[in-house]
């Protein structure tokens, strides 16, 4: 009897799970956003079909904001403060994120697709040239970005980016999750859990890892509440293929060799992927003349979420110091005349 009563209730909590996993939105042609953006304004842009959904703060130059595997533009909340006091953010929902569509078919969700698709977005804002910040899924992007498209970008800032194929630590495994996330009705159901908020704490320190301990509080509340938010929209069919990026996506080593543009890349020596993050790290100062490296000795592979201030700090002063030497090259190249 007792068995009969489990199995009915595992039958109950599976099927509100799988509903709750089927619920989200494919198609957001109404431009519905789940929660009003605490930094800026909720943005919508039509590019190719596709809904994509954006958050606009601060005033200045463009930056552009890519978020990681998994992420919605929320996992910048902590250092928009900082840099929308010198830039204009556009913070985006890459596609399969957030607020942004989420097609089933017909996109796959690769590095280059999506670099492809923010070529679009930017053309489509009629933006010139424009920075571009990125983590992890959203830093391949950047550099991918920076790699084939380098008249659009000015500079670039990798947190942990990834993407670069011929890396032999490039094997993020997301192990029982991808394999479970393959199944259209059992997929579901763990997206459903996620989606629930049942998982929110467990999500959060897993994210964290050793840098949960510590934050205090308030800083707890904060980061718990961004995943959260993320956790909300999530989607089987985009996080499947996002899991699958770096064996789906096109090698793009050699077109990374080329880049001429200032790059910053950042990552955490107690981050879960170290050994990735290290070996692009070296095969960008190998490779290129104009790249920065910087390493957190305590720091984890989200590091916009464990260190906002230090993060920002870091790339406002990056940003500043490029944009003297692009002025002092313009002075040198158009000297100007002056009459007494």
């Amino acid at each position: 009897m007792g068995l009969k009563r489990a199995g009915f209730m595992l039958l109950i909590f599976s099927g509100i799970f799988l509903n709750v996993g089927c619920s989200y939105m494919v198609k957001n042609d109404q431009q519905k956003f789940y929660s009003k953006s605490q930094h800026g304004e909720d943005k919508f842009l039509v590019v190719q079909g596709y809904n994509i959904h954006y958050v606009e703060a601060g005033e200045g130059q463009p930056l552009l904001l890519i978020p990681g595997a998994f992420s919605t533009y929320r996992h910048w909340n902590r250092v928009i403060p900082y840099l929308s006091k010198y830039y204009k953010l556009f913070c985006i929902d890459y596609l399969g994120a957030g607020d942004s569509d989420k097609p089933r078919s017909g996109f796959g969700y690769t590095i280059e697709e999506q670099a492809d698709l923010i070529v679009k977005m930017i053309e489509t804002l009629q933006i010139l040239k424009v920075q571009i910040l990125g983590v992890s899924y959203g830093g391949a992007i950047a550099l991918n970005l920076a790699a084939r498209y380098p008249e659009k970008v000015g500079k670039v800032i990798s947190i942990e980016g990834n993407g670069i194929s011929s890396n032999k630590h490039q094997k993020i495994s997301y192990g029982p999750m991808e394999d479970l996330l393959r199944f259209p009705l059992i997929g579901e159901i763990p997206i459903g859990v996620i989606r629930s908020g049942l998982a929110d704490k467990f999500v959060t320190k897993s994210v964290m890892g050793k840098a949960w301990e510590d934050l205090n509080e308030t800083e707890r509340k904060q980061v718990r509440k961004i995943i959260s938010q993320s956790n909300r929209t999530a989607s089987r069919i985009s996080w499947f293929h996002i899991s699958r990026t770096l064996k789906t996506s096109r090698d793009f080593s050699e077109h990374a060799k080329t880049i001429s543009i200032p790059i910053l890349y950042l990552y955490g020596e107690n981050s879960n992927y170290q050994g990735m993050a290290k070996a692009n790290a070296t095969f960008l100062k190998t490779h290129l003349s104009n790249v920065e490296i910087v390493s957190f000795p305590d720091g984890i592979h989200d590091l916009q979420l464990q260190k906002p201030k230090d993060v920002a700090s870091l790339i406002l002063e990056f940003l500043a110091k490029t944009r003297t030497h692009e002025e002092n090259a313009f002075n040198a190249n158009n000297p100007t005349t002056v009459s007494e």
